[in-house]
């Protein structure tokens, strides 16, 4: 019900003709004024409140959209990461079960890791002592390979990798992985090195060892897949144990050096130790060459001048071995036989006119 306003003066002139009407349309037209401002009033906030919540339906819808969408993006590039990770270690086990020498598989280890770990480094496991083969994206120089090895007992993690023939994660400090290594491969003795064994016949005989960004499992197959081709291979430099040298003969092979044959019992014990180091460094070299190399080595065999495809290494190895070893009493060109041995498969025509033959 509707209460009218009550007006005195309105009173004496309630017998006026047409008062009623007049203040019926009056007052009617008043609170209809009043409710249409309310109903406007109403009617603006319930659409703003209907537009607020429209507006958040749809940015809630969008945002859902969104992060389903971000979802799926993800999902299928880690499913086309793991497929591409996949097919090329699929192509990698195939590459070294189709590899003719050890350090043929050596070389794919390395080149394959890229996608596993920012930076590696191969060493060769010999004689207790740990030597610089390849390596990729570390901070080390030919200088740094040429050093000479070092010794296993100065690297505790690359020795306790060697001893139990597992994984170990170390950190880069120069007790663990020895000073050159270390400063090598990470920026603080606070950083993390993996160290993958690589064995034949129960025996490591080379460690990959990565930094930075590190998948661990796809580098450990590969190096277990390394390992089963070493064993595969009848001989070759790194899955061999070295040979004994013989008690009467300081030369192993070749008649280049026949008249440099000595009886190795009359050698003194320097001159012994000598002739093991010569051999040894002389193994080394060559690995290095068919580690860092292949690709080189593969084009002057193809063409039958290994010596002209690898002139730069081959030189520079031949004088310095000439420089540190050949002034020994019966020294042998040791160098020489290895690159006839593992460069040139024991035919040594395909070195190439050019090659200058053993060192005199």
């Amino acid at each position: 019900m509707i209460t009218l306003p009550y007006h005195e003066d309105r009173m004496h002139d309630a017998n006026t003709p047409g008062w009623r009407e007049t203040g019926w349309r009056e007052t009617i037209s008043r609170h209809h004024a009043a409710m249409v401002d309310e109903l406007g009033a109403s009617v603006a906030a319930e659409v703003e409140a209907a537009v607020t919540r429209a507006v958040s339906e749809q940015r809630q819808l969008a945002e859902s959209e969104m992060a389903q969408a971000v979802t799926e993006e993800r999902a299928k590039a880690a499913e086309d990461a793991r497929r591409k990770l996949s097919e090329s270690l699929n192509q990698t086990l195939r590459r070294i079960r189709q590899a003719s020498a050890e350090h043929e598989t050596l070389q794919l280890v390395l080149e394959d890791s890229t996608s596993c770990a920012q930076r590696a480094v191969v060493v060769l496991i010999e004689n207790n002592q740990v030597s610089i083969a390849a390596w990729r994206d570390v901070a080390l120089t030919e200088e740094d390979q040429d050093n000479g090895a070092i010794e296993l007992a100065e690297a505790a993690a690359v020795q306790s990798c060697v001893e139990t023939r597992d994984r170990l994660v170390a950190i880069a400090s120069p007790a663990e992985v020895s000073p050159l290594l270390a400063r090598a491969m990470s920026s603080t003795e606070t950083d993390r090195i993996y160290l993958f064994p690589i064995a034949a016949r129960q025996t490591v005989v080379a460690v990959l060892l990565a930094a930075g960004e590190v998948r661990p499992a796809p580098i450990e197959l590969l190096c277990e897949a390394a390992g089963m081709k070493l064993e595969s291979l009848d001989a070759g430099m790194i899955s061999e144990k070295p040979a004994p040298v013989r008690e009467d003969l300081v030369q192993i092979a070749g008649a280049a050096n026949a008249g440099k044959a000595e009886k190795w019992t009359s050698l003194g014990a320097e001159e012994q130790a000598m002739h093991l180091r010569a051999r040894r460094t002389a193994k080394v070299r060559v690995a290095q060459m068919r580690i860092s190399e292949s690709e080189a080595l593969r084009r002057g065999a193809q063409v039958r001048d290994i010596y002209g495809a690898l002139r730069n290494s081959i030189d520079t190895a031949r004088a310095d071995y000439r420089e540190t070893y050949m002034s020994a009493p019966g020294m042998v060109d040791y160098l020489h036989l290895e690159i006839v041995r593992s460069l040139a498969r024991e035919d040594e025509r395909v070195l190439g006119h050019g090659y200058p033959g053993p060192i005199s």
